[in-house]
């Protein structure tokens, strides 16, 4: 009897076990939205795909995250901007080739892209001939596409002079006067106080609110001609982020940050991790304030053509009736 036992209990341990499928997503930049948003991501996944095991990469951008993706497309996705992925589709710098294989998971929120400044002197775009200006890295939305609509909008942009930093290094330069002017970023949300990124709210403790710098619509729209990219001109209500926050409505631009993959990428695992963001995705809020941007109408708003779509994710939006 004791030798049967044991003999049963060895083949037990003798049956292979099913290991979680592990992916990483390619994260941006840290302290970012992308990377919050995913990080806040690969914790729900532990709640609601226990099968499948999420960890947050940090990559300088969108543009370094699809490459990253891209060499191993059966194990990472990425957490980037549609700009970005455009951009790569078309084999644009600082793309060394196209990536056409690239999909659509599902969108994360939707964020505007403005400007802040401490400086009482400084109100408009104009106002920055000849002053420091904090941009996020060169590889990102924040500081490559960003600055081509800057420079559209002012009468002397080679005068000014562009630093490129991450969000605490931005933050420290603007509250030390070591920069005059620097990006912002600021999630959308269905309804409340929008959020902006969390060393803002750094920025206002210390040194009150700041001046939202109005980026013309002109400028926006003479940089999506010139770039070939669509720039969507969003106006920034006046207290969408809080009481003076900002003091008036503030022309800016929008985009979208999303989950893509590779097609090599598992449609299986695409499934899973659309049903996931898609009706689990508020619960990130737990995590970060910035998840408030994220509702499942928004997850689903997807403009582009449905072979840009991973056919996993495109599998759930069917049978959810939302393509």
């Amino acid at each position: 009897m004791r030798k049967t036992i044991i003999l049963l209990l060895a083949l037990v341990f003798m049956v292979p076990t099913a290991h979680a499928k592990e992916v990483e997503i390619q994260a941006g930049v840290f302290g970012g939205t992308l990377y919050q948003l995913s990080y806040a991501f690969s914790e729900l996944m532990k709640s609601y795909a226990p099968n499948m095991k999420a960890t947050t990469v940090e990559t300088p951008g969108s543009a370094a995250g699809i490459i990253k993706m891209s060499a191993k497309p059966d194990t990472r996705i990425a957490a980037a901007t549609y700009v970005t992925v455009l951009e790569a589709v078309k084999g644009r710098p600082p793309f060394k080739k196209a990536f056409t294989d690239l999909k659509v998971l599902g969108n994360f929120t939707k964020n505007i892209q403005t400007l802040i400044t401490l400086d009482a002197n400084i109100r408009e775009l104009n106002d920055l001939t000849g002053k420091r200006l904090g941009l996020g890295p060169k590889p990102t939305v924040i500081g490559k596409n960003h600055w081509s609509i800057i420079e559209k909008g002012c009468k002397d942009p080679g005068s000014i002079k562009a630093f490129y930093m991450k969000w605490g290094g931005l933050k420290d330069a603007l509250m030390d006067g070591s920069i005059d002017a620097m990006v912002m970023g600021v999630s959308t949300r269905k309804s409340g106080n929008w959020a902006s990124v969390p060393i803002f709210k750094e920025i206002v403790a210390s040194r009150g609110n700041p001046h939202f710098i109005p980026i013309p619509e002109h400028a926006i729209k003479a940089a999506a001609t010139a770039d070939d990219i669509d720039y969507p001109p969003m106006m920034l209500p006046k207290d969408a982020i809080g009481p003076g926050l900002p003091s008036a409505d503030t022309m800016a631009w929008s985009e979208k940050l999303a989950l893509f993959a590779n097609s090599q990428f598992s449609e299986d695992a695409a499934y899973t991790i659309v049903k996931v963001l898609y009706e689990h995705g508020t619960e990130m809020v737990k995590q970060t304030p910035v998840a408030r941007g994220v509702w499942p109408e928004l997850v689903a708003d997807i403009h582009v053509p449905e072979d840009m779509i991973h056919p996993g994710a495109l599998k759930y939006y069917k049978e959810k009736g939302l393509r």
